[in-house]
């Protein structure tokens, strides 16, 4: 027994390497395609792309490299498409979980505002919230928004004070992090290092929460629904 679960050991840390050697190949062969690409002055895009994208992947593997090579690709990418550079820094920052603090504070602020309630079938509210709902939003910041949205239905409390309250958790980067092995399965687990969230993110995330707000208060019928579903209210 103690043999076979040696085996098992020195198999799986075979593999862990050989898994190693092949995302740091990868990475020095794409690294050195991109960066021959820049210094010709390519600017096909989808070009670039396509190379970019393969670092991508060792970025999100075991090694986590890529990063700074990415990034100097998207300071390339900005001299001539300031644009594309810019979706692109943003989604990289949410990809890699920079950012992604904000969604688990909002799970948080969820969970506090829906603590009380229950569904129409006696489950907590706050389960039906993340297992039937959010998995439908593949944004983060639209899932935070869809978070603040149900903590709205739960207690009426304005959008501007449940932004605040996001803003605050969201601030206590430890607090956070403390918490995150209750939501694993959520998306994207926040690095340590947080990157703050810029005015136009904050902007976005409360005009998805007041526009979701204002579409439910116009269709009575959808928020008796959910209202039903989600909070047991009939």
């Amino acid at each position: 027994m103690q043999f076979e679960k040696s085996k098992y050991m020195e198999d799986l840390e075979n593999n862990i390497n050989k898994l190693i050697q092949m995302e740091q190949a990868s990475f020095e062969q794409n690294s050195m395609l991109l960066y021959e690409l820049m210094s010709r002055g390519e600017q096909n895009i989808d070009k670039l792309d396509d190379v970019a994208d393969r670092l991508m992947d060792t970025m999100l593997g075991i090694t986590g490299a890529g990063e700074e090579v990415y990034r100097q690709y998207l300071d390339y990418i900005e001299t001539f498409n300031p644009v594309e550079a810019k979706e692109r820094k943003e989604d990289l920052e949410y990809d890699l979980g920079y950012k992604t603090h904000v969604l688990y504070a909002a799970a948080m602020l969820c969970q506090q505002e829906l603590d009380s309630h229950n569904s129409i079938d006696g489950s907590p509210s706050f389960s039906v919230v993340i297992q039937h709902y959010i998995p439908k939003v593949f944004d983060v910041k639209k899932k935070t928004a869809t978070f603040l949205f149900f903590a709205h239905l739960a207690n009426g409390r304005s959008v501007d004070e449940l932004m605040h309250m996001l803003q605050t958790i969201t601030e206590e980067t430890d607090y956070v992090l403390a918490h995150v092995n209750e939501f694993e399965d959520l998306m994207y687990y926040p690095k340590e290092t947080y990157h703050p969230l810029h005015e136009d993110e904050w902007k976005f995330i409360e005009y998805i929460v007041e526009h979701n707000i204002e579409i439910v208060n116009t269709n009575e019928d959808q928020r008796k629904e959910l209202m039903c579903k989600v909070f047991g209210i009939q």
